[in-house]
């Protein structure tokens, strides 16, 4: 093996493990929404702060780690004479098709490990959406209260208010 083919296996390696990554960091972020959660409803500002801090900067990790994979999937792609490959897909094929099956299918499920936990943080996000909108609601009909307007309020399936009506 040259030095060339082992430096694109080292690469391969790193792309798995990326993948790995992604799956430990949106966990992260998985919890870290869920935290929220429960600070929204205990009215913990301070925490929910700490968890807002938490998220973006688990989000700038995932960030910076899919930067790293574009660059690790241009490599591959050059070393085995290919255009950029912009999917996935077309990554995984690539590997395959030059006898890295075993890699390929790794990543192909802990992928779908990944869109499963991303799935879960948008529901996660969907329900802390909804309880903020309620929340916010809330707060407008206290302030409306004071000023001795009565409103009434019929909410949507997801939290919005689809009509509002004052007395």
């Amino acid at each position: 093996m040259n030095q060339n083919e082992f430096d694109v296996n080292l690469k391969i390696i790193r792309l798995r493990e990326m993948w790995h990554n992604f799956c430990e960091l949106h966990t992260e972020l998985y919890e870290v929404t869920c935290d929220e959660y429960m600070h929204l409803l205990s009215s913990e500002i301070d925490e929910l702060e700490n968890d807002i801090d938490n998220k973006n900067f688990t989000i700038q990790k995932i960030n910076g780690l899919e930067l790293e994979r574009n660059l690790i999937g241009q490599e591959i792609a050059h070393h085995f004479q290919q255009e950029k490959t912009q999917k996935l897909s077309e990554l995984l094929n690539l590997l395959k098709a030059n006898g890295h099956e075993k890699v390929a299918t790794e990543i192909e499920k802990l992928n779908l490990v990944l869109l499963d936990i991303v799935e879960k943080i948008q529901e996660q996000n969907k329900k802390n959406q909804v309880f903020l909108n309620k929340a916010i609601l809330s707060l407008r009909e206290l302030k409306n209260s004071f000023s001795g307007k009565t409103t009434y309020n019929t909410y949507s399936a997801n939290g919005m208010t689809k009509a509002s009506k004052s007395l």
